[in-house]
C-alpha cells in the first residue's frame, strides 16, 4: 500500500484493544475493509435518505456501534480531529486484526522535548 494510514495510539485493557486514528474518510474506507476481512464485521457508512456515503469528517462527539451481539463488537467515538476505536473480541481475532492493520498503518515517531 502506497499511502499508509496514520495510527496515533494503541493499547489494550482486558478483553478489548483501542486505537486512535485521524478522522478521515480514507481511513474509514481502509478500516472498513480490515473489519470485514478479519472480524467479519461491516462498517456501513451509506445514508439511504441522501442516497450517498456519509462524510465522517463532519461527525463530532458521536458514538457508533458495530456488530453488537456477534463474535466482535466495534465502538467508534468521533472527536474533533481524531476517532477513537475500541474492538471487543477474542485475543485471537484481535491479533489477526493487528496483523492486517500494521500492513496498512504507520505510527508517527514521537518528538523528544
Amino acid at each position: 500500500m502506497k499511502n499508509k494510514i496514520k495510527l496515533h495510539g494503541t493499547g489494550n485493557y482486558g478483553d478489548f484493544n483501542f486505537y486512535i486514528f485521524d478522522k478521515k474518510n480514507y481511513v474509514a474506507e481502509v478500516l472498513s475493509k480490515i473489519f470485514e476481512k478479519t472480524l467479519n464485521n461491516k462498517w456501513e457508512r451509506y445514508n439511504e435518505e441522501r442516497n450517498k456515503k456519509e462524510n465522517i469528517e463532519k461527525y463530532k462527539d458521536i458514538h457508533q456501534n458495530l456488530g453488537f451481539g456477534g463474535i466482535s463488537r466495534i465502538d467508534i467515538f468521533y472527536g474533533n480531529k481524531k476517532m477513537f476505536i475500541t474492538i471487543h473480541c477474542s485475543k485471537q481475532l484481535r491479533l489477526k486484526f493487528n496483523m492486517a492493520l500494521f500492513k496498512v498503518a504507520k505510527m508517527p515517531k514521537t518528538k523528544r522535548k
